[in-house]
């Protein structure tokens, strides 16, 4: 998909969330597959922990396939992550390497922590496009105790040999980007001394792009209810499906425990999950703001942030600039 093949796609996009419908003309132009929920870290903030055991496992590869000879038709992107660490997937390379090879851009979030040399020069040989590294906290003590079971220092090794490899291979892709949570309790310092010792680690290597993210609350498994004053509809319900490792479709990424699921890629095609009567319900409740019924929804921050054009500002800078995270 070209530059003006997407941007075609967004206006229809735009023009079909502002006019409120509810059954749209055209696929979702992003998807989240989930190659894993299994993760070997406790974090804080993510209600990974507390899934239960008997609900973890693997995406067969074959189904992955299945989703993505569909997918490929009509997506811009595919974000191989949700709820788990998806290097942790035997088959996670196979995977990147055959949406690739489909066309589709592909993005990882990964904690960085079984990123070994190996793993490393696959990802830059698998035509992965983005990785982001989930990394909280300048120093070891602030890192290890927001991300539990972590060790600081192999994991900033990890990365930073990571970016070594790159800048030997002189690889464009993938573009790296280093996350970190600005937590409301212990907010971020810019230009802190600990902020410029922990840099330095990435001196003069091929790191694209430090983000800082704003907390959110998991559509409230990790925070309080915002206090609500800009309500919007949410804007994946226009663009995006989340795609479980059992196969199971949501329709936002916030729902992580799978309160409303819309249906399975084993029994139905995305095709029609994404207009069937579940989704069309959806879209219709929140057109007119009755979401109280949606256990996930109603609890979400994500649905009351300052807009413009009628679009949470947020996500159009992002769309507009090929930029979604």
């Amino acid at each position: 998909m070209n530059k003006l093949q997407y941007m075609l796609r967004l206006a229809h996009i735009y023009q079909s969330y502002r006019a409120k419908k509810i059954r749209l003309g055209y696929l979702p132009i992003r998807l989240w597959i989930e190659p894993t929920d299994h993760c070997n870290l406790r974090c804080v903030m993510c209600p990974n922990k507390d899934l239960p055991k008997e609900k973890k496992g693997f995406m067969d590869l074959d189904l992955f396939q299945k989703i993505i000879d569909e997918a490929a038709a009509f997506v811009f992107d595919v974000h191989l992550l949700h709820r788990g660490e998806s290097l942790l997937h035997p088959h996670f390379f196979e995977m990147a390497g055959y949406a690739h090879g489909k066309g589709i851009r592909t993005k990882l979030h990964t904690n960085g922590t079984v990123l070994d040399e190996k793993k490393a020069r696959l990802i830059i040989d698998s035509g992965l496009d983005q990785v982001s590294f989930s990394f909280d906290g300048y120093d070891k003590e602030t890192y290890e105790s927001i991300r539990v079971n972590g060790d600081f220092e192999r994991t900033v090794q990890n990365i930073v040999r990571f970016l070594q490899i790159k800048k030997e291979e002189q690889s464009k892709k993938p573009y790296a980007i280093l996350e970190l949570i600005n937590f409301p309790d212990s907010p971020i310092k810019s230009n802190s001394q600990s902020q410029k010792d922990f840099l330095r680690h990435f001196k003069d290597l091929p790191l694209d792009k430090i983000v800082i993210k704003e907390y959110h609350n998991w559509a409230g498994e990790t925070g309080k209810v915002p206090k609500r004053r800009h309500y919007s509809p949410c804007t994946f319900l226009w663009n995006a499906l989340i795609i479980f490792w059992d196969g199971s479709v949501l329709p936002c990424s916030q729902d992580f425990f799978g309160y409303y699921i819309l249906g399975n890629v084993k029994e139905s095609s995305l095709a029609e999950i994404w207009n069937n009567d579940k989704m069309l319900h959806l879209r219709l409740n929140h057109i007119n703001g009755h979401i109280d019924e949606f256990e996930t929804c109603r609890e979400c921050d994500r649905l009351w942030r300052n807009k413009f054009l009628g679009v949470p500002k947020e996500y159009l800078w992002k769309f507009l600039f090929r930029k979604m995270p």
